[in-house]
């Protein structure tokens, strides 16, 4: 009797809860934890502020870290400028506890779905709203080098609204002026105070930027062929000049033509170039076929999307430095 007795008490000790037994503290610890886990992710479900490309996606990021989840509708590596939206797309922008765009065309396929998503009372913060804008400069044009070249076409206009550059985001500078508006934008839609947040990456883009000035004031001149008319924020922050783009429209949508091509080739040969910077949307058989017939090197740089940079900082200077070396050859 003792025996059975001893035995029953030790069967009772061993009965199961949810399938593992009460002395299997490994096992039920492990479940504790995970039902522990799962009521956190209820309960730390964030609103969504939807951006349309992935470098500026990057930035806001930064911005609003923790209190709300960053979702990117321009796939990173896919060209921004020839984008067209899904339904899903739209969906999400519609949904969005704030949208943030580029604007001045850009994300020129995603334009009707912006305004749409604005009108039916979705806060979208146009990047380019806020900061001090370039013109677009017609990079065909040498007067101010008291020459001229053969194939010059100007088309640098083409495709975006009021002749002013979007390329904002390639200028730390241009990005650090929009921050305040940014912030106070995302603090609203998001119901909290962004301040602290916001004065850390200023300070991060205003190091960033001292750092950039830095390595482009050993240059004593920069002139940048590059793929498209897209470098303009970047060359006026750091004493550069875009004398020539393959593809001279700050579109990528557009089409290279001979003229153009024969422009390039004339520019590399009478400036000395002795590199050319493509880019997302330029051909990279013009490239060659540029760089065949005059000698120069071909370095391509990451302008409109991530890669393999983890922020924006990363991205930032990852170009700069991609830049610098090209020219030091």
């Amino acid at each position: 009797m003792v025996a059975l007795g001893s035995l029953s008490l030790a069967c009772s000790t061993d009965e199961s809860i949810d399938g593992a037994a009460v002395g299997d503290t490994d096992v039920v610890a492990s479940q504790s934890t995970a039902a522990l886990a799962d009521t956190a992710e209820t309960t730390t479900d964030l609103p969504d502020v939807v951006v349309t490309y992935s470098v500026l996606a990057a930035l806001v990021r930064d911005l609003v870290d923790g209190v709300a989840d960053v979702v990117t509708v321009i796939p990173d590596g896919q060209d921004p400028h020839t984008f067209e939206p899904s339904a899903k797309d739209i969906a999400m922008l519609n949904d969005a506890a704030l949208v943030v765009a580029n604007g001045l065309d850009l994300e020129a396929g995603l334009d009707n779905a912006l305004a749409n998503a604005d009108e039916s009372g979705t806060k979208v913060f146009f990047v380019t709203d806020h900061v001090t804008l370039a013109d677009l400069v017609d990079v065909n044009d040498h007067a101010g080098h008291d020459h001229d070249h053969p194939g010059a076409d100007s088309t640098v206009t083409e495709g975006h609204d009021h002749s002013k550059d979007p390329h904002v985001w390639l200028s730390p500078a241009t990005m650090r002026e929009a921050l305040p508006a940014l912030a106070q934008a995302a603090s609203e839609a998001l119901g909290t105070d962004l301040t602290a947040a916001a004065s850390r990456l200023d300070a991060q883009l205003q190091a960033v930027d001292a750092e950039l000035t830095e390595t482009f004031a050993e240059f004593d001149e920069c002139e940048l062929v590059t793929g498209h008319n897209e470098l303009g924020y970047f060359a006026q922050r750091y004493g550069c000049e875009v004398i020539a783009a393959i593809l001279p429209s700050a579109a990528t949508s557009a089409e290279e033509s001979a003229g153009a091509v024969e422009f390039v080739i004339d520019v590399i040969r009478t400036h000395d170039v002795a590199v050319i910077f493509p880019s997302l949307g330029s051909s990279g058989a013009v490239a060659e076929r540029v760089a065949d017939s005059t000698g120069a090197r071909i370095v391509e740089v990451n302008t409109h999307f991530l890669g393999s940079a983890t922020s924006y900082a990363t991205f930032i200077t990852s170009l700069g430095d991609t830049i610098a070396a090209g020219l030091r050859g």
